[in-house]
């Protein structure tokens, strides 16, 4: 079986920041829920993401801006800002949904519900352009929107458009992200150490 640390680049897709698509490989994705930022951090997430078009995608200058997109946006969300659909039941089921969901062979391995946003690290899943990699995601965002509306009895999309994804690139990096998730909760002050919160994996 090919491993997943070794894919090659398909394509490189655009909106707030580069997306890096493989043929073979896991990705860390962010999704957050509308209305969770305000407009000024909006801002800055678009001027780090036209800078990032300018400039070598794999250059040292890129990378960095690029972790500093995901630190604006991490801090951003972990302070709780706009709706919060994911608390209390809510939270539960969408725990469990995602446990189970398998379309297109997205799967999951870990991941996290906080209250406005969802932290995931996708099993290792083949793609063979950026619009496939588009499509999965548009039609995993479209069933889960549309499964925690049922459950919290809403209407109207959840998610923002965009979505903050990383192919990951190695076994360490993969292991990076798993410590990551584990650890949101806590620097989140949402608990007080990664056992102590129920939706995670």
């Amino acid at each position: 079986m090919k491993s997943p640390w070794q894919g090659t680049i398909v394509g490189i897709w655009y909106d707030t920041h580069p997306h890096w698509v493989v043929d073979y490989g896991c990705y860390a994705v962010t999704l957050r829920c509308r209305g969770s930022l305000p407009v000024s951090t909006r801002k800055q997430l678009l001027e780090i993401g036209r800078t990032l078009r300018t400039i070598e995608p794999a250059s040292p200058q890129a990378e960095a801006l690029r972790r500093r997109h995901f630190r604006i946006l991490e801090n951003t969300l972990d302070a709780g800002q706009g709706p919060l659909p994911f608390t209390g039941p809510a939270a539960a089921e969408m725990h469990q949904w995602i446990a189970g969901y398998n379309h297109e062979n997205l799967t999951f391995a870990h991941w996290v519900i906080m209250p406005n946003h969802l932290h995931l690290l996708t099993s290792p899943r083949a793609f063979e352009d950026t619009e496939g990699f588009q499509t999965t995601w548009r039609r995993f965002k479209g069933r889960s929107s549309r499964f925690v509306n049922q459950v919290i009895d809403r209407n109207g999309p959840l998610w923002q458009d965009s979505l903050y994804d990383r192919w990951v690139r190695d076994e360490a990096e993969y292991k990076r992200w798993i410590d990551y998730i584990r650890k949101n909760p806590v620097r989140a002050r949402l608990a007080t150490e990664p056992a102590g919160y129920a939706y995670l994996r």
